[in-house]
């Protein structure tokens, strides 16, 4: 294997990482939203909270446009959650 494979694969184990990382946190986030959707219930809350949503998405894509990253990118991703999170809440 020459130099290149060697930094290659390296570079695969790393992304392998952090894509287990990225997943243990969403696990983690998770949990935390279904105590919050168990106390939404508990409190007669709705499920959905329309400006708390739209200052996370604008706290995301800041935070996403100092790390380089693309602020859509941040969005898309932060919705696909949110979402997941509110039909877990109107299915719970």
């Amino acid at each position: 294997m020459s130099y290149d494979d060697n930094e290659l694969g390296r570079l695969r184990v790393e992304i392998d990482t952090l894509d287990r990382q990225l997943l243990e946190l969403i696990a983690a986030r998770f949990q935390v939203s279904r105590q919050i959707g168990s106390l939404k219930r508990m409190l007669d809350l709705p499920v959905r909270d329309p400006g708390r949503e739209a200052q996370q998405i604008q706290s995301m894509r800041e935070r996403a446009d100092k790390e380089g990253v693309s602020p859509d990118l941040a969005e898309r991703i932060l919705q696909l959650i949110i979402d997941q999170v509110v039909s877990e809440h109107q299915h719970a």
